[in-house]
């Protein structure tokens, strides 16, 4: 009786030790840059892939992202979804999925949900254009 008491113990802390880091590397408010890898138009919109790298440190990728924008009726509106995958380095480990409309001077989109660290999560990600070819994402989340 005692050693199934004990194996148990020894199960319950293993996963209360295995659940901390998922939960403990959650950032609600941090900033990637994003720098296109892939863009091609379609006969809609456009498709792009980007890789992810760390604001003070541009030779550190942080993940990646891909995604697709369709023209709304006018060429001056998109309607854009995309997921950003992120290696845990900053903000969190885990699929962000955003989506929402972008235009001349609306630069944000929402926050839809997530996978592993970002289940549950709702809010913004604004997009801000540094060079032509990379833009910063600042993700600010809620639960």
């Amino acid at each position: 009786m005692r050693k199934l008491i004990a194996v148990g113990a020894l199960a319950a802390l293993a996963a209360v030790v295995l659940a901390v880091p998922a939960s403990a590397s959650f950032d609600p408010n941090f900033s990637v840059l994003a720098k296109q890898t892939s863009g091609h138009r379609t006969h809609k919109g456009f498709r792009f892939k980007d890789h992810l790298l760390n604001p003070s440190n541009r030779h550190d990728r942080v993940g990646r992202d891909w995604g697709n924008c369709r023209f709304k009726q006018s060429i001056k509106k998109l309607r854009c979804r995309a997921t950003v995958h992120l290696n845990g380095d900053i903000g969190g480990f885990g699929d962000i999925k955003v989506s929402g409309d972008l235009g001349r001077h609306d630069h944000r989109v929402n926050v839809v949900g997530g996978t592993h660290d970002f289940v549950g999560v709702a809010g913004k990600m604004k997009i801000h254009s540094v060079t032509r070819k990379i833009d910063q994402l600042s993700f600010s989340l809620v639960r």
